[in-house]
C-alpha cells in the first residue's frame, strides 16, 4: 500500500517537482504516470522505442498539452508517408500539426505550411503562414517562414514580392545553410535581377553549359516556373548529357526561372501543349540561345518550330525525343490527319529521316533511282547495291512499272523503306496508293518509340549535315505568333532576329513543314 501524504500542499506540483528533481520512489512514479502526470510521461516516453505503439500511445498523451509531442507526431507521420498511404499518412501530420499550433507553436506554422506547399495545396500554404508572429522574423522560425513565403511567391509568378521579400535584412544576413542554399538558387536560376542578395555562391554557381558538349549545332535554354521543376529540369540535364547520344549536338544552359504570369499556356493531360508565344518578347533579349523549352506540371510534349514543350513527367528518353525534332527529325509514329509535313508530295528534303513521296513510278529504273535520290536527304548514305525500287509487273520495256520502297530482304540496310508517319493523312484522303512518307531504316528508332535507342545511323546523318535542317530559332516563332495577330511591323522586327541564328544572314525567309 502506498501512502502520501495530503496536507496542505498542491500534490501533482509536489510530484512533478520530485520527478523532475530525480527523486521520486517507484510507488511516487506509477501514480504520477497513473494519472498522466507530464513529467512521469516525459520520462517514459524517452525510454519508449521511436515509432512503437506505446510511443506514439504516450505522445498523443502528451500532445494534449505539450506542442513538443504534438510535434513529434506530425514529423513521425509526415516521415512514413508512401505512395500507397499518403492521403491518410498526410492527414495525421495534418492534424498533430494543427494541435502543435493551437498550443501556440511557431515551429509547427512552418512545418505545416510546409507540407501543404510541397502538396501543391498553395492556398492553404498561405493561410497557415498568416499564423506565424511578425515578432519572429529576427529568429531561425522567422527565417523560415519568410524563405517560404519567397518559395510560395516563385510558385506563383509573383516577381515583385519576390524582389521585395529579397531585399529583407533578415535573408541578407542569414547564415543558415538552407537559407543560404536558396540565395544561391535564386541566383543561379536568375530569379531576381539587379537585386542586393548576397552573392557567396558565385564561385560554386553552375557555368554555362551543365555538364554539356563543349561544341554543339544548336543550343538550347530551358525554362520553368518554380524552384522544384528547375531543380528537375538539372538532374533531366544530367541524366540527358550522359545517357543520350543526341546530348553531344546540343549545348544545353543551367535552367532559367519565368513567372507563370508571364505565361498564357493551355496545358492538360493527355493534350499537346500550346502557349501564346507573343509572351515570349519579354525575356528573348535576355536569352542567348537558338532555341528554348518550357517544362510545365503537365500537357503533351511537342516541338513548335523553335520551342520545346514538355512537363515534369518526360523522361530523359521524350526529352531526347523531343530535342530530335529541333535537329530537323521528323516522327517515325502515325501524325496526326493534318499534319503540315502529310498534306502532300515533298516539292524538295526536309528532314534528316522522312521524305514523303509517290508511292508508284514507271519508267527506266536507273533514270528513276537518280531522280529519287536527289529527292532523298539521306541519299549519301544508302549503298548502291542496296535497291529503292521493285517492280510490280514481268514488262520488260522501259515503262516499267515499280513500287518505291527497299525489299524485305535488305531491312538490315540503309534504304528507302516505309514509315507510318503519313499513314493517317494518305489513307484519309483516300490517296492510300498516291504517296507515302518513306525512312532510312526499317527496325524502330526513338522516333518510334522513346524507349528505343536513337540509331548510330542518324547520328551518322547529322554528323554529314549538321545544320541543314535544325528548327528555326525561338525568334521565329515570336514573328509568326505576332504576324498571325496582325502586328506585321513587330513581326518584321522578330522575323529579322531569327535570320540572325541562319548560316546564311540573308536568308531570311524560312520554310516551315509544321511544328515537327
Amino acid at each position: 500500500m502506498i501512502f502520501i501524504s495530503s496536507s496542505s500542499f498542491f500534490l501533482p506540483a509536489y510530484l512533478t517537482k520530485q520527478i523532475n528533481d530525480n527523486n521520486y520512489s517507484d510507488g511516487q512514479f506509477s501514480f504520477a504516470l497513473k494519472n498522466h502526470y507530464v513529467a512521469a510521461l516525459k520520462i517514459e516516453e524517452n525510454k519508449a522505442v521511436l515509432g512503437s505503439i506505446n510511443w506514439i500511445t504516450l505522445n498523443r498523451e502528451l500532445a494534449k498539452s505539450q506542442s513538443e509531442s504534438a510535434l513529434k507526431l506530425g514529423y513521425w507521420y509526415q516521415g512514413i508517408v508512401t505512395n500507397e498511404k499518403l492521403d491518410a499518412l498526410n492527414s495525421n501530420a495534418i492534424m498533430w500539426f494543427e494541435q502543435a499550433i493551437r498550443l501556440h507553436s511557431q515551429q509547427a506554422v512552418v512545418d505545416l505550411a510546409q507540407l501543404y506547399f510541397q502538396q501543391g495545396e498553395i492556398v492553404k500554404a498561405q493561410s497557415t503562414l498568416r499564423q506565424s508572429s511578425e515578432l519572429l522574423l529576427s529568429n531561425r522560425i522567422g527565417e523560415s517562414v519568410l524563405a517560404l513565403r519567397i518559395k510560395i511567391a516563385i510558385h506563383l509568378g509573383d516577381t515583385s514580392l519576390i524582389k521585395q521579400l529579397s531585399n529583407s535584412d533578415v535573408l541578407k544576413g542569414s547564415l543558415h545553410s538552407t537559407t543560404l542554399s536558396l540565395i544561391a538558387d535564386m541566383d543561379k536560376y536568375a530569379i531576381v535581377k539587379n537585386s542586393s542578395i548576397r552573392n557567396d555562391f558565385a564561385d560554386v554557381k553552375l557555368a554555362n553549359s551543365v555538364g554539356g558538349p563543349l561544341s554543339c549545332i544548336t543550343s538550347l535554354q530551358l525554362f520553368a516556373t518554380n524552384l522544384k521543376h528547375l531543380k528537375h529540369l538539372e538532374v533531366l540535364i544530367n541524366t540527358f548529357n550522359k545517357q543520350q547520344p543526341l546530348a553531344q549536338y546540343v549545348c544545353l544552359s543551367t535552367p532559367r526561372y519565368i513567372s507563370i504570369k508571364q505565361l498564357d499556356c493551355e496545358a492538360q493531360s493527355q493534350k499537346t501543349m500550346t502557349c501564346d508565344e507573343t509572351r515570349w518578347q519579354d525575356i528573348a533579349e535576355e536569352v542567348d540561345s537558338r532555341h528554348i523549352g518550357l517544362m510545365l506540371n503537365e500537357g503533351g510534349a511537342n516541338v513548335h518550330l523553335g520551342i520545346l514543350y514538355f512537363d515534369v513527367k518526360d523522361s530523359a528518353d521524350v526529352f531526347s525525343h523531343e530535342v530530335s525534332h529541333l535537329l530537323g527529325f521528323v516522327d517515325e509514329y502515325p501524325l496526326t490527319q493534318d499534319h503540315d509535313n502529310c498534306q502532300g508530295i515533298q516539292s524538295s528534303p526536309f528532314s534528316h529521316n522522312i521524305a514523303v513521296l509517290k508511292n508508284h513510278y514507271q519508267g527506266d529504273k536507273n533514270k528513276l533511282r537518280a531522280m529519287l535520290l536527289k529527292n532523298v536527304s539521306w541519299a549519301n548514305s544508302i549503298n548502291e547495291n542496296t535497291p529503292i525500287l521493285q517492280s510490280m509487273d514481268n514488262q520488260t520495256s522501259k515503262k516499267k512499272k515499280w513500287r518505291l520502297g527497299t525489299p524485305l530482304e535488305y531491312k538490315d540496310q540503309i534504304g528507302i523503306h516505309i514509315s507510318e508517319s503519313c499513314q493517317k493523312s494518305s489513307s484519309d484522303n483516300n490517296a492510300s496508293s498516291s504517296y507515302s512518307a518513306f525512312k532510312p531504316l526499317s527496325r524502330r528508332t526513338q522516333l518510334r518509340y522513346f524507349a528505343e535507342d536513337f540509331p548510330e545511323e542518324y547520328l551518322t546523318l547529322i554528323k554529314k549535315n549538321p545544320s541543314g535542317y535544325l528548327m528555326p530559332s525561338f525568334h521565329y516563332n515570336i514573328a509568326l505568333a505576332l504576324y498571325q495577330q496582325g502586328e506585321v511591323v513587330e513581326a518584321k522586327y522578330w522575323l529579322n532576329k531569327a535570320a540572325q541564328w541562319e548560316d546564311n544572314p540573308l536568308k531570311k525567309t524560312i520554310v516551315i513543314r509544321g511544328g515537327l
